[in-house]
C-alpha cells in the first residue's frame, strides 16, 4: 500500500511539474527558443550579425490591441520580449545603455508614445549618430527603440559601434538589428499601439 501511495504521489507531482512548465515557466528572464541570432566576424571577433534577424519568426501583431500587448525589455539577458495576453510571442535580442550614470536605459513601467519616424540624428558632439525606425517609449522622442546607430553622411551603420547586439552599447535607447527594427517599427509606429506597455527590467533581474 506504501508503494502505490508513493506513486501516486510521484505521479501527481509529475503532472503538476509538466503543467508548469507548459502554462508558466516561459519568461522574460531567460532566452528561448524563440530567438535564432546568425553571428558575424567583425575585426576578427565573432559576433552578432546586425544585418539579420535575431527572432526566429516574425508573430503578426497588426490587429492586436495595445491593452493586450506588453513589451518587456531584459537587461540581463539584453533582450525585447513581445507579450500577447500574458504569453511570450515575440523575442529578439538588443542592445540597452552602456552601464553609466549618463547613458543608463530608465528602469520601471513605460508605455509606446506617438513620437515616431524613420529617421533621427543626434548632433551633440558626445553623441553624433543617428538610427533608423525609432518608435518612444519615454519623455516623448527622448527614450525610443529604434535601429543600431547611423552615421550622418550615408545613413549606414557606424561600424566602430556594430557587434555588440546582446550587450549594452546605447546612450540610453534600446537599438535592434536591421530586420528586427523594421519589424517593430512595423508593429508599433502604429496609432492603434500607442499606449502598449513597456517595461524595463534592471541588469540584475
Amino acid at each position: 500500500m506504501k508503494k502505490v501511495r508513493l506513486a501516486l504521489l510521484v505521479g501527481c507531482l509529475s503532472i503538476v511539474a509538466s503543467l508548469f512548465f507548459l502554462t508558466g515557466t516561459t519568461s522574460a528572464n531567460q532566452k528561448t527558443n524563440l530567438l535564432n541570432p546568425s553571428y558575424t566576424k567583425l575585426n576578427g571577433k565573432k559576433v552578432v550579425d546586425w544585418k539579420k534577424p535575431t527572432a526566429k519568426k516574425y508573430v503578426d501583431l497588426t490587429n492586436v490591441p495595445a491593452k493586450d500587448l506588453k513589451i518587456v525589455v531584459n537587461q540581463k539577458h539584453e533582450t525585447v520580449n513581445i507579450y500577447k495576453n500574458n504569453k511570450l510571442v515575440e523575442q529578439f535580442l538588443c542592445s540597452t545603455g552602456k552601464r553609466t550614470k549618463e547613458t543608463a536605459t530608465p528602469v520601471g513601467k513605460f508605455a509606446i508614445e506617438p513620437e515616431h519616424g524613420t529617421w533621427f540624428y543626434n548632433a551633440k558632439p558626445d553623441v553624433a549618430e543617428g538610427a533608423r525606425n525609432f518608435v518612444s517609449f519615454k519623455d516623448h522622442g527622448v527614450y525610443l527603440f529604434h535601429s543600431v546607430v547611423m552615421n550622418h553622411q550615408d545613413n549606414q551603420p557606424i561600424m566602430s559601434r556594430q557587434g555588440r547586439l546582446g550587450h549594452p552599447n546605447s546612450h540610453g535607447c534600446v537599438q535592434m538589428s536591421l530586420p528586427d527594427n523594421v519589424y517593430f517599427y512595423n508593429t508599433f509606429s502604429q496609432p492603434d499601439k500607442v499606449g502598449t506597455k513597456v517595461v524595463i527590467e534592471p541588469f540584475s533581474k
